[in-house]
């Protein structure tokens, strides 16, 4: 606990703020296709349902890669862990700038996400595995409303600097920002000195695998995974919904219409403020029913203010109860297993997200858009029931 209380003057002083913006550019750069998919398909004359492949590789190696650097943080020095993955991401931006091949950009895509994973892998598991239990929502709420402002500023800024010049110029100033950032590295990101001394690496990650034989850790993990499988897919399925008739927007407008996702830092907030009110159980529940009813929504509304506000709802319940699943992982497991926890479950959403984002395209070619609302809606329902269950798993082991 005294290590916990030396920390919390740090995240008031500029460590923090660097890490927040460090979070911010390298989660987005995996999002940063996700508005101009149309953009995408015209550079490299290709339909442009086969363009929404460059988000789900890119999302699916982000994903895979918390797996990777998830154990990792407990061995290497979160300091090395942000200059690789900062390095690399802005390497392959501008890497990406130069290729006039779709299945090398795929690739050179694919490798942002695996870079990018290591700066939030990194803080995420600090924070996880050296925050209290009765501040671990509010800990992790800070963290991940620094992914969100990541996702909403890197898809609207790039869709704008498309829309202005072009892709390939709004990749090459977000490499930019990402390079200025890092100058400041070495003088706010303090040397961690969490790291574990006895485990070896192949022993953290065999921990880590442990987890997964665990019932509830599973259900939980399955809740993020059908979570972002909705939340994900839709979003990206989203952007060629209202790209044609009778919308027929433009990136600019569906940039400007993005920045209703910050509501997600509302929902964070929100979250941590009825938790001193409100069961977590109780709370989970109503999230879930709320975020089957933004999907609703969005999907059956006409009218553009409406499937507006149905983003806004949308993000709010899908972030408000992201720190509120993992801070219920995180008690059902030892606090050596936090970091790894913290991992498995991100990247069970993200996997969800790029799987979501591949099987709904497909869904949407051959069902249009009522198909697609019909699925997520019906998964929705699925996820509720998963809650369900994992909050009675936990109520007969407390019980035990």
């Amino acid at each position: 606990m005294d290590s916990i209380s030396k920390e919390e003057p740090v995240q008031i002083k500029s460590s923090i703020v660097l890490s927040a913006l460090l979070i911010v550019l390298l989660v987005g750069s995996v999002y940063i296709s996700q508005l101009i998919f149309q953009e995408i398909s015209q550079t490299y004359h290709i339909d442009i349902l086969a363009a929404r492949n460059v988000f789900s590789l890119s999302c699916f190696f982000y994903a895979i890669s918390f797996f990777i650097y998830g154990p990792l943080s407990d061995k290497v020095s979160t300091k090395l862990l942000v200059l690789i993955g900062s390095i690399g991401a802005v390497c392959c931006l501008l890497l990406s700038v130069i290729i006039d091949n779709f299945n090398l950009y795929l690739v050179i895509m694919s490798l942002i996400g695996f870079f990018a994973a290591a700066v939030p892998a990194a803080l995420f598991a600090y924070t996880a595995k050296n925050t209290p239990n009765h501040k671990l929502s509010q800990a992790m709420g800070i963290m991940i409303s620094a992914s969100i402002v990541g996702i909403i500023f890197s898809r609207s800024v790039i869709a704008m600097l498309t829309d202005f010049w072009s892709w390939q110029v709004a990749f090459a100033i977000y490499a930019g920002l990402i390079t200025i950032v890092c100058l400041f590295v070495p003088f706010s990101i303090k040397q961690s000195s969490h790291q574990s001394s006895t485990t070896s690496v192949l022993g953290t990650y065999l921990a880590a695998i442990k987890l997964l034989f665990d019932k509830t850790v599973i259900i939980f993990l399955s809740v993020g995974f059908v979570l972002f499988f909705v939340y994900l897919g839709l979003s990206s399925l989203l952007t060629f919904y209202l790209k044609s008739a009778p919308f027929s927007l433009s990136a600019t407008v569906l940039g400007w219409l993005n920045f209703a996702g910050l509501s997600a830092v509302i929902g964070t907030i929100i979250t941590s403020k009825l938790l001193q009110v409100l069961n977590e159980r109780y709370l989970l529940i109503i999230y879930l029913l709320a975020i089957g009813a933004s999907v609703v929504t969005i999907g059956y509304s006409s009218s553009l203010f409406i499937i507006g506000l149905g983003i806004f709802s949308l993000f709010l319940f899908v972030f408000g109860l992201q720190p509120l699943v993992i801070a219920m992982l995180n008690k059902i497991v030892p606090i050596n297993s936090r970091g790894a926890i913290s991992s498995l479950y991100l990247l069970s959403c993200l996997a969800g997200g790029s799987i979501g984002t591949y099987l709904l395209g497909i869904v949407y070619q051959n069902m249009a858009w009522n198909g697609v609302i019909v699925i997520c809606v019906v998964l929705a329902i699925v996820n509720l029931i998963l809650a369900l269950v994992g909050i009675q798993l936990i109520k007969s082991n407390h019980r035990k």
